[in-house]
């Protein structure tokens, strides 16, 4: 799925690929872009500022640790940053999943595209669970995780966390 064009439902032609350093302006030019309803999905809190730091969390990762997945589309000429999903692997199986897409490429395929790279990614690590806090408002993103597979919500320390089972993988070969 990764370093190739995806062309959508929607007509959107997209590439997937992993985020590097050299995608700081990139990646900032995409987070300031967000209106402040999608920051807060994604944050959890409106951001009205974009910092340095949050610019390396997806520019700058352990590939061991985290990946991030960028979606660029070729805008005015230029490639840009359209949506960046992360995966972190946090406990035994499972990964935690981080994703936003920015608000004139939202509904149009985008997030399903990442959601399944990232899926992939984490499953090829070891994963069997899908982990995403997400507001309770945050249908969008339910939606997306159901894409994966069965997801149940639930609420701990008062935040609520979705789960999803990954698919099996079939690619596994006996030793």
């Amino acid at each position: 799925m990764l370093a190739t064009i995806h062309e959508l439902d929607s007509g959107l032609r997209i590439g997937l690929r992993l985020s590097r350093p050299s995608d700081a302006p990139r990646v900032r030019a995409f987070l300031e872009r967000l209106s402040l309803d999608t920051r807060l999905k994604r944050f959890f809190m409106a951001m009205p500022e974009i910092d340095e730091s949050t610019v390396n969390h997806f520019t700058f990762y352990n590939p061991r640790e985290r990946v991030v997945v960028a979606a660029t589309a070729p805008l005015a000429g230029v490639e840009e940053v359209i949506g960046l999903a992360d995966i972190a692997l946090v406990d035994t199986g499972v990964a935690e999943l981080g994703i936003v897409v920015d608000d004139e490429h939202q509904g149009k395929g985008v997030g399903g595209a990442l959601i399944e790279a990232v899926a992939s990614l984490a499953a090829a690590h070891g994963a069997t669970h899908i982990r995403a806090e997400m507001l309770d408002h945050n249908r969008a993103m339910a939606r997306l995780l159901q894409r994966l597979g069965r997801t149940v919500q639930t609420v701990e320390d008062g935040h609520v966390l979705a789960y999803t089972r990954l698919p099996l993988r079939t690619d596994r070969r006996a030793a």
